[in-house]
């Protein structure tokens, strides 16, 4: 049997030694220009930041709209990506546009993320069925006292993800696009690593 969410956030957290995820939001007129290069870029450098910062974050929240921006190449490269950074990281789709019409885009035949986030808290209960994913309501302004345990939520203007866990809350700090894009070099993967540890 699957651990369930909050269960699976742990295990991660105490085996990195972190509470960090890292933001992947992929631009092209901002991606280094060895990657600008290829074809469908987006993949090798989703897979190049992954490999250099795999041990230092708990989780990698992908941007949906910066993939899909991309069209059909984007969504290719986010599914795989998403299927490349599993396993010893949680994956979150933010999608906070998205509604309870999205919630297939966790299933195994879709994108396979392990959560996502939505704009509206009417919509969650679309995404309870399965115990090992999670909606985050996403939020703006800072962390309430009185919401952190009321379910799991994304305080977008703080960076923070914070979900119930026993009789407290577990929170994971979002890394954005100034950690992403720390370099434009060769060495970007190596310049994000760098900045992320700084962080840690």
């Amino acid at each position: 049997m699957a651990l369930n969410f909050a269960d699976r956030l742990v295990s991660i957290q105490e085996q990195h030694h972190t509470n960090l995820a890292l933001l992947l939001a992929p631009r092209l007129v901002k991606l280094p220009l060895v990657i600008q290069r290829y074809d469908d870029p987006f993949l090798p450098y989703g897979t190049a930041i992954v490999n250099a910062t795999r041990d230092l974050v708990c989780a990698y929240v992908f941007d949906l709209a910066a993939y899909l921006g991309l069209g059909a190449a984007g969504a290719i490269a986010l599914e795989r990506t998403i299927a490349y950074a599993g396993g010893d990281a949680l994956t979150v789709l933010h999608g906070p546009f998205v509604g309870s019409a999205y919630a297939a885009l966790l299933d195994e035949t879709s994108f396979n993320a392990d959560a996502i986030t939505i704009a509206d808290a009417a919509d969650s209960s679309a995404y309870d069925a399965r115990t090992d994913r999670c909606a985050f309501i996403v939020r703006r302004g800072l962390p309430q006292p009185d919401e952190l345990l009321t379910g799991a939520i994304f305080w977008q203007d703080a960076g923070l993800f914070t979900i119930p866990y026993a009789t407290a809350f577990l929170t994971v700090r979002l890394a954005g696009e100034d950690v992403l894009y720390a370099g434009m070099g060769e060495d970007f993967a190596e310049q994000t690593r760098a900045a992320l540890e700084q962080r840690r």
